[in-house]
């Protein structure tokens, strides 16, 4: 979560542990994971 926050962050950039969208590409990674790991699991189950 702190990742994707980092996008609107009010402190300069080079003060944050990552890149505002370094930060948001992880977010999104982390999302898109989400989303296929409960597609598959839901498609084994879906019978």
């Amino acid at each position: 979560m702190t990742a994707g926050l980092a996008i609107q962050a009010s402190v300069p950039p080079h003060e944050l542990p990552i890149g505002p969208w370094a930060g948001l590409g992880v977010l999104a990674t982390w999302a898109a994971a989400a989303l296929l790991v409960g597609g598959l699991v839901r498609h084994g189950r879906d019978a």
